[in-house]
């Protein structure tokens, strides 16, 4: 796992040393991605640098990698998980490596196949190749299929940088950080910024299964893999498609477990994390396992109970309100951009521990995205027949995000922006629907980037077993029955492990991390009165009504109308926007914010 970043200038005519400045702006906010390696290369009109996390050929995988005489490179963050199967194609058709890693594959698969290579790979990646070997460079940013590893982009009249993260574009000399009313919207509306808006007018975020292709100055966005749409259900017998989930399954944790360093599980004694679980059991590995929960909200009892059936040594670490407010600024800060998830918190503790014993980490996200696994699918789903406009906004306000709050923002409100990703639910049957919705944004820009980043900042690597590429494929494909049951979402994964999993854990509802919200709201009362004093005259200020914030954290202190999540999503805001350095900036005059 790594960090990268770079620029592409529009005028070939530049000189290499305003290049290697920029690259030095870069690289301090990539340290933490990459603690073990460093790799700068600067050509004629670009550049770019790498920090590495070693995790598998560690003596050979340095990067920036170049091939053919130098004018085909790469850089990358990512782990490739058939990059064995890949590699011995290649040498079949007379491909000779001299590394072991899956840097040089996926370079090389490239070479042969050119952009289209980017489907091939499974596992997850974000991606700069540049290709020297026609009359003009061409330069080419990819991001993986369900959006695992992040992208961002920042463009303006002469240039265009890209990082694994948003701080080093910060650095940027004399860049336009203005604020985008967009993407203002789009976090308080949905708790995160969907794709490709962040806080910035000039940084967007590069889509999941995306590619941009950047020639003579011009950048062109293209899709490479989409939510597959299922024009009809998979038709396939229940026993067969157990026997393919569990196998798919098994596959992708065998996969995952490619590391020359310690790897870990992320156990909360949950389905998802359980199956995990056992079919490390199966495969013989014997991992040591994490959960961290609080001393009257907490899961350790299922943890313990999955950790001793699978012989895991296995740490339940106990956190409290106090020791979440004590790191609040630090935490917000680790998460690169705004995500008031409040689980990020306490996994931001946790990784304190893992970050003792192991350098990967294994966790079960995207079942429930793709099993139907939340309440609000079956809330909806249970309806019945309704036009598909009524179901997407009934499925919206029973996914928590904030459709009827009065905007607080000082510019015009458009309700249609946040309709932006519809056509993933308008164009579906409704589970159907539901889940590619939420494949598209909650999964990629919430629970993976929240991963991504607070691991990233105690340079730790995630990994995922359930977003394997061809068990997004099969599952997406299943009928709506094998997905969800009358017990509830997540029929098919019940089944097929059900006899192999301790009875509670099947028999269990779904839970979810819980954190005392109420609890952590009262007690940053002040800091959110501070922070909105900081914030009175500050370019945020110019987007954001601070005042009608201030009428409403008084309303919520008051009891007069009680709103936890909403007080902590905007905590979080002001919060990430002072760490950014922008509470004292001077307030501008911001575009109108565009249809």
């Amino acid at each position: 796992m790594c960090g990268l970043a770079g620029i592409i200038w529009k005028s070939a005519q530049q000189d290499r040393g305003a290049t290697e400045r920029h690259l030095a702006a870069f690289e301090p906010g990539l340290v933490h991605r990459g603690p073990d390696e460093r790799g700068v290369h600067v050509g004629n009109g670009f550049g770019v640098v790498h920090r590495r996390l070693s995790i598998i050929d560690i003596a050979t995988g340095q990067q920036p990698m170049m091939a053919e005489g130098g004018t085909v490179g790469i850089a990358y963050n990512g782990e490739i998980y058939n990059h064995q199967s890949l590699r011995k194609e290649l040498e079949t058709r007379g491909h000779h490596f001299e590394t072991h890693c899956d840097t040089e594959v996926v370079l090389r698969l490239f070479i042969e196949q050119g952009p289209d290579s980017f489907n091939r790979l499974d596992g997850m990646f974000a991606l700069v190749i540049w290709d020297l070997r026609g009359a003009t460079p061409v330069y080419h940013l990819a991001r993986d299929h369900l959006g695992t590893k992040p992208m961002y982009i920042y463009e303006d009249d002469k240039r265009i940088c890209f990082s694994s993260e948003i701080r080093p574009l910060l650095a940027i000399p004399d860049a336009d950080l203005s604020i985008d009313p967009s993407g203002l919207q789009s976090f308080l509306t949905f708790r995160y910024t969907q794709a490709p808006h962040t806080l910035y007018r000039r940084i967007a975020r590069l889509e999941a299964g995306a590619r941009i292709r950047i020639e003579r100055g011009l950048a062109v966005r293209h899709r490479y893999w989409d939510i597959p749409s299922r024009d009809r259900p998979l038709d396939i017998a229940a026993p067969e498609a157990r026997a393919r989930l569990h196998d798919l399954l098994k596959q992708s944790v065998s996969d995952q477990q490619m590391s020359e360093v310690p790897v870990g599980l992320l156990l909360s004694g949950g389905l998802d994390s359980s199956v995990i679980a056992y079919l490390c059991g199966e495969l013989g590995v014997r991992l040591k396992s994490f959960n961290i929960g609080f001393p009257s909200i907490n899961e350790f009892t299922y943890s313990s109970e999955v950790a001793k059936a699978f012989s895991l040594d296995h740490l339940n670490v106990e956190t409290t309100v106090e020791a979440i407010i004590d790191r609040f600024e630090t935490a917000i800060e680790a998460m690169d951009e705004p995500i008031a998830d409040p689980a990020c918190f306490p996994l931001h503790i946790l990784c304190d521990e893992i970050s003792r014993h192991v350098t990967v980490v294994l966790s079960g996200e995207g079942s429930d995205e793709m099993l139907g696994g939340y309440p609000q699918y079956r809330q909806v789903f249970d309806n019945g027949p309704l036009p598909s406009a009524e179901q997407f906004d009934r499925f919206l306000r029973q996914s928590w995000y904030f459709l009827d709050k009065p905007p607080v923002l000082s510019q015009p409100f458009d309700a249609a922006r946040r309709l932006r990703h519809a056509s993933y639910f308008l164009e579906r049957p409704p589970l159907e629907g539901m889940l590619a919705y939420d494949l598209k944004t909650w999964l990629p820009e919430n629970l993976m980037m929240k991963a991504d980043k607070i691991l990233m900042s105690h340079s730790l690597e995630g990994r995922f077993p359930f977003l394997s590429k061809a068990i997004a494929e099969f599952l997406m494909a299943l009928p709506d029955d094998m997905k969800l049951g009358v017990e509830g979402g997540k029929r098919l994964l019940r089944e097929a492990f059900g006899k192999r999993l301790p009875q509670r854990i099947i028999d269990r509802p779904k839970m979810g991390f819980s954190v005392p919200l109420d609890e952590l709201v009262a007690a940053q009362r002040d800091r959110g009165y501070d922070l909105l004093n900081q914030h009175a005259s500050s370019e945020l200020a110019a987007c954001l009504d601070i005042a009608e914030v201030r009428r409403r954290f008084d309303a919520h202190h008051s009891g007069e109308t009680k709103n936890s999540l909403w007080a902590w999503t905007t905590l979080a805001l002001l919060q990430w926007m002072s760490a950014a350095g922008r509470a004292g900036a001077k307030t501008p005059t911001l575009p109108a914010a565009a249809a």
